[in-house]
């Protein structure tokens, strides 16, 4: 317990740091797309690439958790639609309930818990989790965003667009590429993209932290979203690492990413489409601050 507090603890306190720096404008409301394009832009991608290439890889184990990255969101969202329908909710509303429990926040919130405590081999299984969940993210939400927007249209050639743009997606692919090829990396490129990945921890959680809002309304579905997307979600995670028989680093990242809080994509995507952004950034909010505490006990079960 000790060991994984201490390890946990840094990390949470640049979460503090970064909500603080909020709170006394060193960083901005307008500052925080420019840190989020930089972070999935220039730092993540080195770290998604770096992992991959220097992970012991077994090709199969990555398919899998790749599929399991991109069930968890499709089952949470469908329960999310009977739940929604249940309680009667707005469009709107019922919109962000849904996108809550299926969009997952990975890259910004649990990568850098698994780059400290478990390195490379640790971040190897976690990209090939993030890989189905961020291909959910792009393609499929934007899919229920649009279902449940102002008379928005849904298209592949769209989604498509979205997959391909993003760097972390050609990380993830030449990563995997340069590991099975054997190829081994200059050092010039080596000692490049080592400051970069190194960069990537401090400069997202701060950026998370600061993305905190600490104004909430309409509880209920509030709760609802982060009830499914945390509860929800680590119990699938425990039925498919029971149904899949997952050992190891493959069982942590399943019942990790499973559990982990909402994806700041639902904001922007109730933006676009026309639902409440008001309360997609109190469920985002509430979800990252549950999620805070809950993943030092998690880290210490698995």
């Amino acid at each position: 317990m000790q060991i994984i507090l201490s390890q946990s603890a840094p990390i949470i306190g640049l979460v503090i740091l970064g909500f603080l720096l909020r709170q006394v404008k060193i960083i901005q409301a307008t500052d925080l797309p420019v840190l989020t394009r930089l972070i999935l832009n220039v730092t993540l991608p080195p770290v998604i690439f770096i992992s991959l290439v220097r992970a012991q890889l077994e090709l199969s184990m990555l398919v899998v958790l790749a599929l399991v990255g991109a069930v968890i969101p499709i089952v949470l969202s469908l329960v999310a639609m009977l739940v929604a329908r249940g309680m009667k909710l707005e469009s709107p509303v019922a919109g962000v309930v849904v996108l809550s429990a299926s969009v997952t926040n990975i890259s910004f919130f649990l990568l850098p818990f698994v780059q400290v405590i478990y390195g490379a081999e640790g971040l190897s299984r976690l990209v090939a989790y993030e890989v189905g969940n961020s291909l959910m993210n792009n393609s499929y939400a934007f899919y229920l965003a649009s279902r449940y927007g102002a008379g928005k249209n849904w298209a592949w050639s769209t989604c498509l667009k979205k997959i391909f743009a993003l760097p972390v997606v050609w990380a993830s692919i030449l990563g995997v590429a340069v590991n099975l090829a054997g190829v081994r990396l200059p050092d010039l490129l080596i000692r490049l993209l080592d400051p970069l990945a190194a960069a990537n921890m401090p400069l997202a959680m701060m950026t998370l932290g600061s993305s905190i809002e600490l104004r909430f309304t309409n509880w209920k579905p509030m709760l609802v979203g982060v009830g499914l997307r945390l509860g929800g979600g680590w119990a699938l995670g425990q039925a498919l690492i029971l149904a899949l028989g997952l050992q190891g680093l493959e069982r942590t990242v399943v019942g990790l990413g499973a559990t982990m809080p909402i994806g700041m994509v639902v904001l922007i995507y109730s933006s676009l489409m026309g639902l409440s952004v008001e309360l997609a950034a109190s469920t985002i909010s509430l979800s990252i601050l549950v999620a805070l505490l809950v993943t030092p006990l998690l880290l210490l079960l698995y």
